[in-house]
């Protein structure tokens, strides 16, 4: 096959810092290019240097993301800036039509790609990296666009639509490397976000007594403004934004990953790299948490903090060595490549 990617605007492939689905783009990129299908990657300046393979080429949208003070600009200044992006990617589509003979998706603001698809009457097919909502439903309805999730709980609602295949997303298994000596703290590793609730993550530790490290990169400075007064650099620690090493060595020792989401997870890849490395999971039971996690086997899936509290009280009759199994029989980069491949062939044809 010749498939144009589309990966990221801003950030490179992969990318230097904490990311998700620009990881899941490079091992699409770069396993199907292995494969033997012609790989055209659309994604942000720094990409090239990341890919020999004679199967791939890389169009880098050069455009750097803008560190904008929000006293000086509008308030809308990083859509705008994220719009340039899109157009830039779809006159890149309108250019090397010829050069691919299908489109997979991973950037967001997708609906502004179907218009450009059916223009050049290539297939588009849209990765669902962010939840379904009816109005971008009813516009895959309105162009019939195949559509994949990362989760069977995203389907709920929206059967009606073009369902390609639900394909999992993966984790580098030789890279987030199994260790059976944990030290004793909790860790979560997210975006620092309301919907992700780091709030309840230093409630429970508290009332357990533990020590919690958080990471991941500030979205709602505002909510990091409510929390922050717990943070104490001690009980409670926060990392901020990590390399891989450092995020490595964190899941690697954590005693327990924990994850009290708010909102509905279309997956939630930090799951599986913490399991990868041996770290049993306590998440709340919310969107995809059910799919990735075996409750009892590789952690806990629980309602409310006070069962988190009890789960954690009895973390350890979770076996490292089952987590880490969990991911090598259902979270591969080669099971996710076959996945995609399969799903992909089966439109071309």
């Amino acid at each position: 096959m010749r498939i144009a990617i589309l990966g990221a605007g801003f950030s490179p492939i992969p990318p230097p810092m904490q990311g998700g689905t620009e990881w899941i783009v490079y091992h699409q990129a770069r396993e199907l290019a292995k494969r033997g299908h012609k790989i055209l990657l659309f994604a942000g300046r720094g990409t090239k240097e990341n890919f020999t393979d004679p199967n791939m080429e890389v169009l880098e949208i050069n455009l750097e993301k803008a560190e904008n003070d929000p006293s000086l600009t509008e308030g809308s200044r990083n859509l705008r800036l994220e719009m340039i992006i899109l157009a830039l990617v779809s006159q890149g589509l309108i250019d090397r039509k010829e050069d691919f003979e299908l489109i997979l998706n991973n950037m967001r603001g997708e609906a502004v790609f179907l218009p450009i698809a059916k223009l050049i009457d290539k297939p588009f097919v849209n990765v669902m990296h962010l939840n379904l909502f009816p109005q971008l439903a009813n516009l895959f309805a309105k162009y019939k666009t195949p559509i994949i999730t990362i989760s069977k709980s995203q389907r709920k609602g929206f059967e009606n639509l073009n369902h390609l295949a639900t394909v999992y997303n993966c984790v580098d298994t030789k890279k987030f490397v199994f260790n059976d000596k944990p030290e004793d703290y909790l860790l979560m590793m997210a975006t620092i976000g309301r919907h992700k609730n780091q709030a309840s993550a230093i409630r429970v530790a508290k009332k357990l007594g533990m020590r919690l490290v958080l990471a991941g990169k500030i979205r709602d400075k505002d909510y990091f403004e409510e929390i922050k007064k717990e943070i104490d650099g001690e009980q409670i620690k926060y990392f901020g934004e990590l390399g891989f090493d450092e995020k490595l060595e964190l899941y690697q020792k954590a005693k327990a990953f924990i994850f009290p989401i708010k909102w509905n997870e279309p997956f939630g890849l930090v799951m599986i790299e913490a399991m990868s490395c041996g770290t049993p999971v306590a998440a709340f039971n919310k969107g995809a948490v059910p799919e990735v996690v075996v409750n009892g086997k590789s952690g806990f899936v629980v309602e409310n903090e006070e069962a988190m509290e009890e789960a954690l009280k009895k973390i350890e009759s979770i076996s490292r060595e089952d987590c880490r199994k969990q991911v090598e029989e259902n979270f591969t980069v080669e099971k996710m490549i076959d996945d995609y491949e399969k799903a992909l062939l089966s439109l071309s044809r």
